[in-house]
């Protein structure tokens, strides 16, 4: 396999980056890291220049994100040294399986690659609801592909996409307050995204978007399996539907 150039946003993630010590050096097949950081205030550029070795050059730059992930990324995938690029978020660790087929992948360049994502609550994985479907295209060539969306990016490309099943686990939800301030900033994107698309929003929507979204991963997504734990996921994806359509009739009326 050729050698892939690992990509990051970060900002203030020291404590998510500690843990990468524990399984990097596993990754044999990285022989670089290219680290967008968004003003971070914390240890976070220091961590990750301790992960430099003989066989890893970490390249940092700094860059605000704007409120657009999408180009974030995007920048990242231009800094890279080499064609093939891996995004792993500063909150998501590859489980053993996934860093030995990633250490042995046969890399086609008709391809694309998603990665199976588990959502991690309060140390409870959930592997349903919004874990069931979530399979983001994470392993790619850069000439072939960009990100589009500017939160809850998506990848497009012109290669077909493989699914890889060995999983990511994403640690995004530690507790409760950090997964409802995030919720409530990537709805306020979302919002000006949609307001931008002159998308509108009206009472039926305000209403009825928060309901259809639990009833899609509670029930359709067999949330309720996760037992309290993917409740409380559940009702807070419906609480984000709520902020976005709440947010975007807003800005319709400031």
């Amino acid at each position: 396999m050729s050698n892939l150039s690992l990509l990051i946003l970060t900002k203030n993630e020291q404590e998510n980056l500690k843990k990468w010590a524990e399984w990097l050096p596993k990754l044999t097949v990285i022989n670089e890291i290219v680290a967008v950081d968004d003003n971070s205030t914390d240890d976070t550029k220091k961590i990750l220049k301790s992960f430099e070795s003989t066989n890893l050059k970490i390249n940092i730059f700094d860059r605000g994100v704007n409120g657009n992930f999408a180009s974030q990324r995007n920048f990242a995938i231009t800094k890279a040294k080499n064609d093939w690029v891996l995004f792993i978020d500063a909150d998501e660790i590859p489980s053993p399986k996934l860093i030995n087929l990633l250490n042995s992948l046969k890399l086609n360049e008709n391809y694309c690659y998603s990665i199976k994502r588990y959502l991690v609550y309060c140390n409870h994985i959930l592997y349903h609801g919004i874990s069931a479907t979530d399979r983001p295209v994470r392993l790619f060539n850069k000439n072939l592909s960009k990100f589009i969306k500017p939160v809850h990016e998506v990848l497009v490309s012109k290669n077909k996409i493989i699914n890889i099943n060995q999983p990511l686990f994403h640690y995004s939800a530690p507790n409760l307050k950090t997964f409802l301030s995030k919720l409530n900033h990537y709805s306020t994107i979302r919002a000006q995204e949609l307001f931008n698309q002159k998308t509108k929003a009206n009472l039926l929507d305000i209403i009825f978007y928060p309901k259809a979204k639990f009833i899609q991963y509670y029930i359709w997504h067999l949330g309720f399996l996760d037992g309290v734990a993917g409740l409380i996921i559940c009702l807070s994806l419906a609480f984000y539907s709520f902020l976005v359509r709440s947010k975007l009739w807003r800005l319709y009326h400031a």
